[in-house]
């Protein structure tokens, strides 16, 4: 049984319809990226598993439990967390505030082992704990994001855009933790990437959507050395 399975999901706002019959699979452990055009509905894909948006039609299993109509706190509780593209972080709290915030389910006495964690995770965080998120760069507020979402040892960890408008350093930077932390028997990993060829590059499978639907399907190195998709999506 896959961790998530999203089963021809029907979403939208009102009467309008962003996404239609759309299905996808993580297994545990998998980087699993979705990429396609502006407004090809990834971002609604994504708060739809995350129950800020509920689905029409179709269900969405998590871990064996169905969440189709659940809300974030509950689906949070059951090992998820969500790492959104905006508004990712409290930036009038300090980089360790936030972490704390993001372990709001755990017990004190496991903070400071979590939090040490993260700190080696993200040397630069442990350095700048005292600092007010508010004052970081961008890429810097991306790692306090992640860091945020990983205290709760969560099974599976969605990621919206997380390279928007960072440096090329920070986004290569930004990657590589994620791939580490994959690698470390982290999350598995649902990533919805503007730079699709970077995320496909490190990721197990990926879905393309276009126009609110499924389009392709694939390996990340089939999807990246698939002409049709390369000519459609990847700018060659």
């Amino acid at each position: 049984m896959p961790l998530l399975e999203v089963n021809g999901i029907t979403a939208g706002y009102g009467d309008s319809e962003i996404l239609r019959d759309v299905s996808m699979t993580v297994e545990a452990g998998e980087i699993v990226s979705i990429i396609g055009p502006n407004g090809a509905g990834k971002s609604t894909l994504m708060k739809s598993v995350f129950g800020l948006l509920h689905p029409k039609t179709g269900s969405i299993r998590f871990d064996g439990h169905d969440i189709t109509h659940r809300e974030p706190y509950q689906i949070v509780e059951l090992g998820m967390c969500y790492v959104p593209q905006v508004a990712n972080v409290f930036t009038e709290l300090t980089v360790e505030e936030n972490l704390e915030m993001g372990a709001f389910l755990l017990r004190e006495a496991s903070l400071e082992d979590r939090k040490a964690r993260i700190y080696d995770l993200f040397p630069r965080l442990k350095e700048r704990r005292r600092q007010r998120a508010g004052k970081m760069s961008g890429g810097e507020r991306q790692m306090v994001a992640m860091g945020a979402a990983l205290m709760l040892d969560p099974k599976l960890v969605l990621m919206d855009e997380p390279s928007a408008g960072l440096s090329p350093v920070m986004v290569s930077m930004i990657f590589e933790r994620i791939a580490e932390i994959n690698r470390n028997d982290g999350p598995a990993m649902l990533i919805v990437e503007q730079n699709a060829k970077l995320s496909l590059a490190m990721s197990s499978r990926g879905y393309v959507l276009a126009a609110g639907e499924n389009r392709f399907e694939g390996t990340g190195p089939g999807l990246l050395n698939d002409p049709e998709v390369g000519r459609l999506y990847l700018g060659g």
